[in-house]
């Protein structure tokens, strides 16, 4: 399977990144066609810092991870590779006023 790649606009509230998937307009879990395994799962910010983490709580003070605005000597944020056991976009949730962010994802 080829690389796949999403955008989510954020808010200050956390989403779930599944709302990337045509079946993920309101957080819930997506059907199990859109939920792809992912080996790897590659993160930038555009707009604004992103802040991603594993629960519903993310904001700007509570996450797992901080994604800054990509710019020259700015890394994108790389969750994986995983030889065994994939994560998912429905794992994962963001927060980040004014921000976008994006996803580049490598299936199993």
């Amino acid at each position: 399977m080829s690389a796949r790649d999403y955008q989510v606009t954020l808010a200050a509230g956390a989403v779930r990144l599944s709302r990337a998937y045509a079946s993920g307009a309101v957080d819930v879990e997506p059907s199990a066609a859109d939920n792809l395994p992912f080996r790897q799962l590659v993160f930038s910010a555009e707009g604004a810092v992103a802040f991603v983490g594993a629960a519903s709580d993310v904001s700007s003070t509570n996450y797992g991870t901080r994604v800054e605005v990509g710019a020259a000597g700015s890394a994108p944020v790389i969750v994986g590779p995983f030889e065994t056991g994939p994560v998912k976009l429905s794992d994962f949730w963001a927060a980040g006023a004014g921000a976008i962010l994006h996803v580049l994802g490598i299936p199993y």
